[in-house]
């Protein structure tokens, strides 16, 4: 599953979802760093403002968005930046800090068309952020995902809190078999800018905090 191969995947070829008990092993360890509130954050974002793990499970990790967690009567998204966050532990230390930035339409089943795709470095424990120029319009339910291919490890590592969401959760790994839950919390990942919808086309997220 390689998105150098005319750039984009089959479509349907991440679709099988497996939602299972994730264990505790080398690819996820402890961080103590300081955090805040998520509802600080001017974007979308599941994660809930303190990252507690660090992560390099799976080949492909990613959060599944549903709009209508954010404003009901959504029906999707007009995007010009993803942000990550990344975090390069000294007993783990990356092979590469390059990875694949991927945006898709798709169920919470599985990513099913991709729309952006750039090569970008990670930052250590700074935002790294992938500029979609022009801005794209997702469906109500869209993926953004870190694609580690280049690596041979799964670097470079995600931050995540600890909100340990079990099936609810909203975030992924992908270990080249199928999608699992990353039942630990949810990743350090944001999608911006604003919503489209009969009441809300053209509606920025700042504006719509004044709002509700």
């Amino acid at each position: 599953m390689s998105p150098k191969q005319d750039g984009v995947f089959m479509k349907g070829s991440l679709a099988a979802l497996s939602l299972v008990s994730l264990p505790l092993f080398a690819g996820n360890v402890r961080v103590n760093l300081p955090g805040g509130s998520g509802e600080n954050y001017e974007g979308l974002t599941y994660f809930n403002g303190t990252p507690h793990w660090v992560s390099w499970d799976g080949v492909y990790r990613g959060t599944w968005f549903n709009t209508e967690d954010f404003v009901p009567g959504s029906t999707g998204f007009n995007m010009n930046h993803v942000e990550y966050w990344f975090y390069e532990s000294a007993s783990y230390p990356w092979d590469t800090n390059q990875f694949y930035s991927e945006v898709w339409n798709g169920l919470q089943t599985g990513p099913e068309v991709l729309l952006a795709l750039e090569v970008l470095t990670a930052l250590h424990y700074a935002p790294c952020y992938h500029v979609i120029v022009p801005d794209l319009i997702t469906e109500q339910y869209f993926w953004c995902l870190v694609n580690t291919e280049i690596s041979a490890g799964g670097w470079p590592s995600i931050l995540g809190d600890n909100s340990m969401p079990g099936d609810a959760g909203h975030s992924f790994f992908h270990d080249g078999l199928s999608w699992q839950t990353w039942e630990l919390g949810e990743y350090y990942i944001l999608a911006y800018w604003w919503y489209i919808g009969s009441s809300f086309e053209m509606t920025t997220w700042g504006a719509l905090k004044t709002l509700f």
